[in-house]
């Protein structure tokens, strides 16, 4: 069993994607889990910080109630990369940790 468990979601405007959801993964990360807290290579944190980055681009900031900013299409490439760095987090943090993907737009 795991003995972290996360989610990667992400909530406009917070910084991060990636959330605890149990007491050891609060203990060691705090609720929101910043991408340089985790024992993963710079590469993946640099790629989750992008996905954060792009993630806020998509919402009308003068209108956050409003349609996105992005058509379907959009929003369906941003989703299909979101899920192959989750893959790739998830192989590198191995089996102390457990992440579900609750990615969505």
């Amino acid at each position: 069993m795991a003995a972290y468990r996360l989610k990667f979601m992400f909530d406009w405007g917070s910084g991060v994607c990636l959330w605890s959801e149990n007491s050891a993964a609060q203990r060691r990360f705090g609720y929101a889990v910043l991408t340089s807290d985790l024992p993963v290579p710079l590469s993946i944190q640099a790629e989750l910080e992008a996905l954060i980055d792009q993630h806020d681009c998509a919402m009308n900031w003068d209108d956050p109630a409003g349609d996105l900013l992005w058509s379907d299409a959009q929003v369906e490439v941003f989703l299909q990369s979101a899920q192959r760095t989750y893959y790739r987090l998830c192989d590198a943090l191995g089996p102390d940790y457990e992440v579900s993907f609750l990615c969505r737009m």
